[in-house]
């Protein structure tokens, strides 16, 4: 490639991006610090970028504002066919027809780069399919979350008790998430083996890639929050009032609700604190709520936790402004944006050491940390930023100055475009 003309970078995603930023389907706001790289990423003059994503539609190609964007087809189970890939298709799924459709896009735009966000994505089925080098963002690490995803005393058998119709007739329960988990594990273990290029951003996720695909190139590049985030940087003051302790949990069961009702408890029962524990991202007829309550015999009415259900980033910025301390509970996990987003803010955090959460959060320093399913060692270090007003405060501003430096856009946009001119050199 000559320096004459732009760089050409496709990127593969299962969201879209910016293809339509005002689109919130469900309630559902993840894949938001793609499209706040992608605005970045918009920006370079030297960069020409597409993103090709799957949807149910016929396949179609936009040209929108600075991307080409690649609507990839994608076929949607119905009936019968649904009911036989609950029962069986996490055994067999078929790619074929998606990786024809990645080609199309392949061949019409022809890219430089491709980069794959997540190789736990259905879209890895590229790797080891074309010439064009290919960079792997890591994300999740399948293999990993399967290994923590039942918490302690929880089994495939404690979702058949009671009785209920996803995990007896559908089998689109939990059983169900754990067996694809497992299979999508195995592949991607395999697939490892077909990368060259990875881009990473924790010691935990280099030391898995590097079990995994030793025979590949590493980069390490941060990721760009959403913009609100950058935008009130740093502005956390610590409230008056009702204890607010904030929390962002997904419909999933290795998130730890179970710990923020185990430890909600131990507050209620062993502390004076008066106290509210806001869990945003699940609304209370959630049925990992319903599940977790049962197992725990907690109701979060009961010990002052409130199921909160999905906010824009704007609502959640804004709650998290209002909040004492940021709990992340998760049992596995990898640079969760949900405490980068809270440290960015000034806002205290405590997050369990897992996967690569000690690369984002240095105990009693940027943060602190405890050990999974550990409610005694959370609630006593909620007590102490509650009643200790300057370890909050210390931790809160370490904490958001670590994240500006961390997150700092200009420092992204310059490896990963090192990464781009890297990978096209190594042809």
């Amino acid at each position: 490639m000559g320096d004459s003309r732009q760089l050409r970078v496709l990127w593969l995603s299962s969201t879209s991006g910016l293809f339509d930023a005002t689109a919130n389907v469900s309630g559902y706001y993840g894949g938001g610090w793609i499209s706040s790289l992608q605005k970045a990423v918009q920006e370079i003059p030297s960069i020409s970028l597409a993103l090709a994503f799957p949807q149910q539609e016929k396949r179609t190609k936009i040209v929108k504002d600075a991307t080409t964007y690649y609507c990839l087809h994608k076929k949607s189970l119905h009936g019968v066919a649904k009911l036989l890939y609950y029962y069986r298709g996490y055994r067999c799924e078929d790619t074929s027809a998606l990786l024809s459709e990645i080609l199309w896009a392949i061949d019409d735009f022809r890219p430089d780069v491709i980069q794959l966000f997540g190789i736990e994505s259905e879209l890895a089925c590229i790797l080891g399919q074309t010439n064009i080098p290919v960079v792997v963002h890591l994300q999740g690490l399948l293999a990993p979350c399967d290994n923590a995803f039942f918490p302690s005393g929880i089994n495939k058998s404690s979702f058949l008790w009671p009785p209920s119709v996803r995990e007896w007739i559908l089998r689109n329960g939990y059983i169900f998430a754990k067996k694809k988990i497992t299979v999508r594990g195995q592949r991607e273990s395999a697939l490892f083996k077909k990368v060259h290029y990875l881009m990473g951003r924790t010691a935990w996720d280099r030391q898995v890639s590097r079990l995994l695909a030793p025979q590949a190139f590493y980069f390490h590049v941060d990721e760009i929050l959403r913009d609100v985030f950058y935008e009130y940087a740093g502005q956390w003051q610590r409230p008056q009032g009702t204890i607010t302790v904030a929390s962002t949990i997904s419909n999933t069961v290795y998130k730890g609700l179970d710990v923020v009702l185990k430890t909600a408890n131990l507050l209620k029962k062993e502390t004076q604190l008066s106290f509210v524990w806001k869990v945003f991202g699940i609304n209370t007829d959630d049925g990992i709520v319903s599940f977790f309550e049962r197992e725990t015999d907690i109701k979060g009415s009961e010990v002052n936790v409130v199921y909160c259900g999905p906010k824009s980033p704007v609502d959640l910025c804004h709650e998290l402004l209002d909040a004492h301390v940021y709990v992340h509970p998760s049992y596995i996990d990898n640079s969760p944006n949900s405490v980068c987003e809270a440290q960015m803010l000034g806002l205290p955090v405590i997050a369990t050491n897992v996967g690569g959460v000690s690369t984002i959060v240095e105990h009693l320093k940027t943060g602190i940390l405890v050990p999974a399913n550990a409610p005694y060692e959370l609630a006593y270090y909620l007590t102490e930023i509650i009643n200790n007003e300057t370890l909050s405060q210390s931790l809160g501003v370490s904490g958001s100055h670590v994240a500006a430096q961390r997150h700092s856009k200009e420092d992204i946009l310059d490896a990963i475009h090192m990464v781009y001119k890297n990978m096209v050199l190594e042809r």
